[in-house]
């Protein structure tokens, strides 16, 4: 039964990401980008921030065809990115960007970052000071009021008015190998995602 619900919920992400993206994505390009489909405890934004950074590690050229082109923002937010000078350069780089490496999920980053979506969340707090949660070795990005793993995904590669592009960076690094993704409630800003990756 367990197999079954597995195997449900990796059919239903794939489907639900195939309804949006029918026509630019294809299957084996998702299948190929969808490592954290088999995680049973991940929640399905949770896997779409997997799958929607690895698609753009896998295939910059497409990502941004498909993905960053027509996209000006959230209907939560408006078209906050529209005239963005991160954005266009975003797209710069997706343009001469070489593929690397998918991330793979990693159970001991997965716990890192729920922990510390889950205290950010209760406590209201941004940025990367933790009060409780272990410090460990790992890149990492937090993401704010974001409601789909899309939208997280692209504030953290846009990094809209974040100089250093320091979200981008940890994202697009191909020495990162792993992963793990919470998104959790947030006192202040709806929603928290943390994403740590390690070597």
């Amino acid at each position: 039964m367990k197999k079954i619900i597995t195997i449900s919920c990796a059919l239903l992400l794939l489907v639900q990401f195939s309804i949006v993206n029918a026509q630019n994505w294809t299957t084996a390009q998702i299948e190929k980008a969808n490592t954290a489909k088999n995680i049973e405890y991940l929640t399905t934004t949770e896997k779409e921030c997997i799958l929607y950074i690895n698609l753009c590690r896998l295939y910059p050229k497409e990502f941004l065809k498909y993905e960053v082109v027509n996209y000006y923002g959230t209907e939560k937010y408006g078209d906050y990115v529209k005239n963005s000078s991160y954005r266009q350069s975003l797209m710069n780089l997706l343009n001469y960007m070489q593929p690397i490496d998918p991330l793979y999920f990693d159970n001991e980053a997965y716990k890192n970052a729920k922990c510390f979506a889950i205290e950010q969340g209760k406590a209201g707090t941004t940025g990367h000071t933790r009060i409780a949660c272990k410090d460990g070795n790992y890149a990492e990005c937090c993401s704010y009021g974001m409601d789909t793993g899309k939208d997280i995904v692209l504030q953290l590669l846009i990094d809209h008015d974040v100089p250093s592009l320091g979200h981008r960076i940890n994202c697009l690094n191909k020495a990162y190998t792993k992963v793990g993704v919470s998104v959790q409630k947030h006192i202040n800003t709806d929603t928290c995602a943390v994403i740590d990756m390690i070597w």
